[in-house]
């Protein structure tokens, strides 16, 4: 069992801009924290996001439209959805994202964003392949049982 007690109750300063909690075969959960005036980035994914707010203010654009969003709020994003949060608030933008399938390293750590930008440019996080492949893949490889 993996287990995150608190995980989206109170502040809890994460630190980094990104932190990968866990990655899963199917799934990937990632704590951020996006500094006062900061911001997630302008991005299209080829995964799923479904991002989990627990602290602070931001404005939300979607697909291009725009939202105010805050602490307690949840935000899903389909595959190939341009998105952008910016911290409009007083205090770091606090949230958990999960990301189906994954898309960072499993160990992923980045400080800043500019730290976690320049590793993705570079293509140092990636996820890892076994992510990426299909229900029938893993179970066809024995890495996931099927059912029966």
């Amino acid at each position: 069992m993996v287990h995150f007690k608190d995980l989206t109750t109170a502040v809890r300063s994460f630190g980094d801009f990104r932190r990968v909690l866990h990655t899963g075969l199917y799934s990937q959960l990632v704590a951020m924290e996006i500094p006062v005036g900061g911001d997630i980035g302008d991005e299209v994914h080829t995964v799923d996001q479904i991002l989990i707010f627990t602290s602070g203010k931001a404005r939300a654009t979607v697909a291009g439209k725009d939202k105010d969003i805050s602490a307690n709020d949840v935000v899903v994003v389909p595959a190939g959805t341009q998105h952008q949060f910016v911290n409009i608030g007083q205090t770091p933008l606090e949230l958990i994202t999960v990301y189906s399938p994954a898309e960072h390293k499993p160990d992923t750590v980045h400080k800043t964003k500019e730290e976690g930008d320049e590793l993705e440019e570079a293509g140092k996080d990636e996820a890892p392949e076994w992510s990426q492949m299909s229900k029938k893949e893993n179970e066809a490889k024995g890495i996931v049982k099927g059912e029966e």
